[in-house]
């Protein structure tokens, strides 16, 4: 077996049998030019336009990457992870794709020659991905947040890999779009926090061979640039790891864009160290991006959004949400305010009387108050993505003391509701009971912890935080908004 890093977090796959591709994100841009390949990407291999079979861990735009898709061999068969809700079944056969296939959490699926993978599904949309050939086991755990008995029943399941590829940066805004009249409340994830997390995985799964992975990326955008002095890099994790775990049987590698590994020689990596100079290939790449940034920025500049459309929007979302969500989890309001019009009335969601209404003054019971240009607002509800603002760093929170736990819940009910969770008659239809049994571990963990044995139902969102809209040549408009 062979895989070759691309980029970020996407994987060339070659075994015995058929080549798999994983997560394609070829270049360019994603969450409204804010993401970019860091280190770069290189000249894309034809090989990789014509895989056997393809596989996307989840739907996020750094992994399901519409313009590096629309590239690919349509008669590539597809797999995709068979989650309570359809998200991407129906999306590839909408970009063409015939050949797709759903593959239910754990079950094993056999390729041919000696060749299986399994889709291992957590949270409300990511999986862990798992490819054997013979006696060599890659798992592809990416931005997946499997952590304690579920993912001790995996090792036990499947054994130790031979190399386990995994996320070890943020992929969200909090804390560091963040700033808060207590600095407590920018205390929930730290810089350790991920340092943290990637030694306790890699101590539970035991590989012979770790990889830090799919946190390849830097902000070129002007909104996001701030972000990049707080990535966690791969020889930080490596650093951390070895002197944390002296004696470990387990090597951590880094690896960049070309590099490769292969069951028989090894390792190849290139020569070059991206991190000793950071800022400098940063400041480089961004003046390559910049053009397409004062585009991205001037079409922006064109979007309206009105506050009925705002109302619209949230007002759904609020009617969807369960009835104690304003008392468990978003308590006070979040308010929203447009940075590119001062002037304009504060837009206020209030999930506890199920209220979004304009206001003069920023009501005095707020938790946060979220600022974002109009033009990414304007599309992120117009493709039901607003969640992906969090992702993108291209917005400003500002926290009033205690607002953290209502803020993130927000965030993480919104994020549920997107991906068409809500309202909760929805979790009685029979493929959401099927899914949901398949994963019944998972789901009484989950239950123990929201009960107060494992952490409060904000502990748990901040948790999940622990781990595209482009424009022009670059569009990743979905075949359908959801």
């Amino acid at each position: 077996m062979r895989f070759t890093v691309i980029g970020h977090s996407t994987l060339f796959i070659e075994t015995s049998g058929p080549t798999i591709l994983v997560d394609p994100w070829f270049g360019g841009s994603c969450y409204w030019r804010s993401w970019w390949h860091y280190p770069p990407s290189g000249d894309t291999d034809p090989a990789w336009l014509h895989p056997d079979y393809l596989y996307v861990t989840h739907d996020h735009f750094d992994h399901f990457h519409y313009p590096s898709i629309r590239r690919l061999d349509r008669r590539t068969r597809v797999l995709v992870p068979k989650f309570g809700i359809d998200f991407m079944d129906g999306e590839f056969r909408r970009l063409g794709f015939d050949d797709v296939t759903e593959l239910p959490h754990g079950r094993v699926h056999e390729l041919g020659d000696g060749v299986s993978v399994v889709s291992c599904q957590f949270d409300f949309d990511d999986t862990l991905f798992v490819v054997r050939d013979g006696d060599t086991m890659i798992w592809d755990v990416n931005d997946c947040k499997i952590r304690g008995r579920t993912l001790r029943k995996l090792v036990d399941r499947f054994g130790h890999p031979t190399v386990a590829l995994k996320s070890h940066s943020f992929a969200q805004g909090y804390p560091n779009c963040y700033e808060a009249d207590d600095p407590r409340d920018l205390e929930r994830i730290t810089r350790q926090t991920y340092l943290d997390d990637f030694c306790e995985v890699i101590d539970e799964i035991q590989p012979r061979y770790a990889v830090p992975f799919a946190s390849m990326v830097g902000f070129l955008h002007p909104e996001s640039r701030h972000c990049n002095e707080h990535l966690v890099t791969p020889p930080e994790v490596r650093a951390a790891y070895e002197a944390s775990r002296p004696g470990s049987p387990t090597e951590v590698v880094t690896m960049a864009p070309g590099d490769a590994w292969d069951s028989t020689t090894g390792f190849t990596c290139a020569d070059f160290d991206w991190y000793a100079d950071r800022e400098a290939h940063l400041a480089e790449l961004a003046e390559i991006a910049e053009p397409a940034i004062v585009r991205a920025r001037h079409e922006e500049s064109e979007r309206t959004l009105t506050f009925a459309e705002f109302e619209a929007f949230f007002s759904r979302f609020v009617r969807s949400l369960p009835p104690l969500s304003g008392r468990l989890a978003v308590k006070r309001p979040i308010v929203f305010r447009l940075w590119d019009d001062p002037d304009s009335p504060s837009w206020v969601v209030d999930v506890r009387k199920r209220r979004v209404y304009e206001a003069e003054t920023i009501p005095d019971d707020a938790a946060s108050i979220i600022e974002i240009g109009r033009g990414v607002l304007a599309d992120a509800i117009a493709n039901t993505i607003v969640h992906y603002v969090q992702i993108s760093m291209r917005f400003h929170t500002r926290l009033r003391p205690g607002g953290t736990g209502d803020d993130l819940a927000f965030w993480g009910l919104l994020t549920i509701y997107e991906l068409g969770y809500l309202p909760m008659r929805r979790m009685l239809r029979p493929r959401m009971i099927a899914a949901g049994w398949r994963r019944r571990s998972e789901i009484l963990q989950t239950l123990r912890a929201a009960l107060g044995r494992g952490g409060s139902f904000v502990d748990r969102m901040s948790g999940q935080l622990a781990t595209q809209r482009d424009i022009d040549e670059d569009d990743v408009t979905p075949a359908s908004s959801r």
